[in-house]
């Protein structure tokens, strides 16, 4: 079988949109956060400084607890009491828009930049 122009021109354009796709997950620079946003249930309980001076917290929820420990401008959890703990084993988080989750306690640990509070979401006129 014989490859016409059109396939030609399909595959090169596959190729580029996988190689952009690869370099944007794997070899850009990710921007790095400066504050850990603490969700319990939805709601937002407690806005840390990745930057300050706090090296550990303890979360305690109706369902149990969850220990933060904040080292470096990252964050993680180091003691839950959850049965599958798969909050603990995340590791550190740092880059903005990563989150570590503890669905038995409803607990949200998400990295922002202090700087995205004052964007606009949308329009203004």
């Amino acid at each position: 079988m014989r490859m016409r122009k059109g396939d030609l021109l399909v595959l090169v354009v596959t190729m580029l949109i996988g190689i952009s796709f690869v370099y944007s997950c794997f070899f850009r620079d990710q921007e790095l956060g400066n504050i850990a946003v603490l969700e319990i249930d939805g709601e937002i309980v407690e806005k840390f400084s990745l930057d300050g001076e706090i090296k550990q917290y303890r979360v305690e929820t109706a369902a149990g607890f969850n220990t933060l420990a904040f080292e470096d401008g990252k964050v993680r959890v180091i003691e839950a009491d959850c049965p599958d703990r798969l909050c603990v084993n995340f590791g550190w988080a740092q880059q903005v828009g990563q989150t570590i989750v503890c669905l038995p306690h409803k607990v949200i640990i998400r990295i922002e930049n202090k700087a995205a509070d004052y964007e606009l979401d949308g329009v203004a006129y």
